[in-house]
């Protein structure tokens, strides 16, 4: 029948012509196109109650908001919505922390895991606010014994540049502990209104599985970036519960939840002394341990001397001094790595446990005796025992409260101001204070004070003296290799610069 069709239409006189001319196939398609136009212009010309040519334009669908650029027409763009309201349901499981207001996962329900650049904010604030109270004895010791502005913590409050006193106080904000080389602070919060995600184990996943990072954006608003699970690494080595995921977090980040297509916690995303570190949940839970356990940190580290190693020194007893931290002792000491450790305080050692005994029985700032085997010689010393914290001993702070500042002699040997890794410099600035006013700024290092130069650690009488001066300051300085010059006049003491008062 179909071909009965096609012979009576090519029997028609206009077929029959254009087909021998080769005009009937284009003509066709012609005809097609025509009337998918005309379709087209009778659809739009629709509308109006009552039948008016009115042109409405039928609304186009929204378009799925792209999560990621670089992932788009993948399979895991297809999750994009989903995703975006999984993100939306885990605000409940952050907080924010510090005075940086740091984004931060609730672990259980009164502490929060984040980065430990919060951690670092808060002492700076905590120092800061230490060093320019008024009620302050100018430049005493007891009062800035181990004041900066450097931060290498430890667990526990351990190795951070504040006095002893400070940390018997509770820090602001609810700073529990950190650890600088881990990365890590632990704060304790009582405004988060969840338990903190549900955790489960990575290695239950398959490589490739879906998970995507959750953090909170400078709105404090939950945003989410999607990426793939590779795999979890072995508990052996350095880097035991690392993650390997596919995933483009900014390198800022402070923190995220690493969360499958159940919302469930896989590990965490953090920024570190080495860059963004991803970490399974067990391993999480692992630091968050370490975190809240005070360590304690020595700056002689020993190990035990094989028998064989005994027999041939001829020494029944002792130890070998694996590493010494010079710069943290007040002088530093004759005992040097590689030295045989014989007798630590006048007691002969056993064990390298037997020296940590004696080691943190000692307290800091005391004098101990000792006696080590180098090479053939028996050699006699004594140092005084340094901080619990390992860090190095640094000069005392010089205060000069009339004038809102705080500054401190900072590395090198007094070689010069022109080495850059030495000089005088601000380590806090009284806010509204007259040198802020000025304009200094902390980091600032001095060259000169009212024309005499700052060259070396022994100029600390010369600035104790302009401390209490009455009349403006010229102060030249460095600021990222450029030099500035700036007059500061001294508070009164009704709280008025005595430029202004003269007014």
């Amino acid at each position: 029948m179909l071909m009965a069709s096609v012979g009576f239409l090519l029997r028609l006189p206009v077929v029959r012509a254009l087909h021998k001319r080769r005009l009937l196939f284009p003509t066709v398609l012609l005809i097609i196109a025509a009337g998918v136009l005309v379709q087209g212009a009778l659809e739009r010309s629709k509308g109006g109650e009552s039948g008016e040519g009115v042109d409405i334009l039928v609304p186009l669908p929204t378009p799925r908001p792209i999560v990621r650029s670089d992932l788009e027409k993948t399979p895991l763009t297809y999750f994009s919505d989903y995703w975006n309201q999984l993100g939306n349901g885990m605000s409940d499981n952050f907080v924010t922390v510090g005075p940086t207001d740091a984004p931060a996962i609730l672990i259980g329900s009164n502490l929060a895991l984040t980065s430990s650049r919060a951690a670092a904010a808060v002492l700076e604030e905590v120092n800061r606010s230490r060093l320019t109270r008024e009620d302050s004895d100018t430049n005493d010791p007891e009062a800035v014994s181990g004041a900066g502005n450097e931060f290498n913590g430890e667990g526990g409050g351990q190795g951070v540049d504040l006095p002893e006193n400070a940390l018997e106080e509770p820090l602001p904000y609810g700073l529990q502990s950190w650890d600088e080389e881990m990365g890590l602070a632990l704060f304790e919060t009582d405004i988060g209104s969840g338990n903190g995600f549900t955790l489960t184990d990575s290695s239950d996943l398959r490589s490739g599985s879906y998970v995507a990072g959750v953090t909170l954006d400078p709105s404090g608003e939950p945003t989410i970036t999607p990426g793939y699970f590779v795999a979890v690494l072995p508990d052996t080595g350095r880097a035991a519960g690392d993650l390997v995921v596919a995933m483009d977090l900014p390198s800022t980040l402070s923190v995220a939840a690493i969360v499958d297509l159940d919302g469930a916690m896989v590990g965490v995303a953090y920024t570190s002394q080495e860059g963004l570190r991803f970490v399974s949940a067990r391993a999480m839970l692992g630091l968050v341990d370490i975190l809240q356990v005070e360590t304690l940190c020595r700056s002689i580290e020993v190990t035990n001397l094989d028998d064989l190693v005994k027999q041939r020194f001829e020494v029944e007893t002792g130890v070998l001094v694996e590493y010494v931290r010079p710069e943290a002792f007040v002088q530093e000491p004759s005992l040097r790595a590689g030295d045989i450790l014989l007798e630590w305080g006048n007691t002969s050692l056993e064990s390298v446990e037997h020296f940590l005994s004696l080691y943190d029985a000692q307290v800091s700032g005391s004098l101990v005796r000792y006696r080590v085997l180098r090479g053939r010689r028996r050699v006699i010393g004594g140092t005084i025992m340094p901080p619990s914290n390992c860090e190095p001993v640094t000069s005392e702070p010089v205060r000069l409260p009339r004038f809102g500042l705080v500054v401190q002699w900072m590395g090198g040997t007094g070689d010069g101001i022109e080495d850059s890794s030495s000089g005088w410099q601000v380590v806090a600035v009284a806010p509204g204070g007259p040198a802020e006013r000025a304009g200094i700024e902390e980091f600032d290092r001095l060259r000169s004070i009212d024309g005499r130069l700052l060259e070396d650690e022994d100029d600390r009488p010369a600035i104790d003296t302009v401390s209490a001066s009455d009349e403006p300051l010229v102060i030249s300085l460095v600021r990222n290799s450029r030099a500035k010059l700036v007059a500061v006049s001294p508070r009164v003491d009704d709280g008025i610069d005595a430029e202004t008062a003269e007014r």
